[in-house]
């Protein structure tokens, strides 16, 4: 397996891990509604087997108490090649990544029996809001920074889509 900085030339092996992960209706779920620009640059990962793309892990760049922060996925593997480690290598690999950046938090709206694995922990009810329909016990979030979950106030707080330009790993201001 190869892990690698996603190129513009893997989009439509992106697009159709997406459908057979996620299914066509994929783009109208509400997490949808926080990734409405680009993902961030040097954060896109794909994997390949044999020169195969069978995996993909993006983030996105959300606000919350009007600071840049991050939101993990979609993660993406082949559906018959899941529970083989991918999955785990991208994400691992991503938010290693991630932390040398400036984002001091990231979100997740995801499985509550996957992420815990990698330092993720459920949301407290009400701490975090978001644009539309949410289930509660899939709202997770991690430290990328030390120290970074108790300089949060109480809430409620929105998650929101960051209208700009995402920072880069390289930004430190915009």
């Amino acid at each position: 397996m190869e892990l690698r900085e996603q190129k513009p030339d893997d989009l439509p092996g992106i697009e159709r891990l997406m459908e057979a992960a996620f299914g066509a209706g994929r783009s109208e779920r509400t997490v949808w509604r926080l990734r409405p620009g680009p993902p961030v640059p040097g954060l896109c990962l794909v994997a390949e087997e044999a020169g195969e793309l069978v995996g993909s892990l993006r983030f996105w760049q959300v606000r919350i108490f009007d600071r840049p922060h991050l939101l993990l996925g979609p993660l993406a593997v082949r559906p018959d090649l899941r529970g083989k480690g991918y999955g785990k290598a991208l994400v691992r690999q991503g938010l290693g990544i991630a932390s040398q950046g400036i984002w001091g938090l990231c979100v997740i709206s995801g499985e509550p029996d996957y992420y815990p694995r990698f330092d993720f922990q459920p949301v407290p009810p009400g701490q975090l809001i978001w644009p539309g329909f949410l289930e509660p016990e899939r709202l997770q979030i991690r430290e990328l920074k030390a120290g970074a979950l108790a300089g949060m106030p109480a809430g409620p707080a929105a998650i929101l889509p960051d209208p700009g330009p995402p920072f880069s790993l390289k930004d430190s201001v915009r």
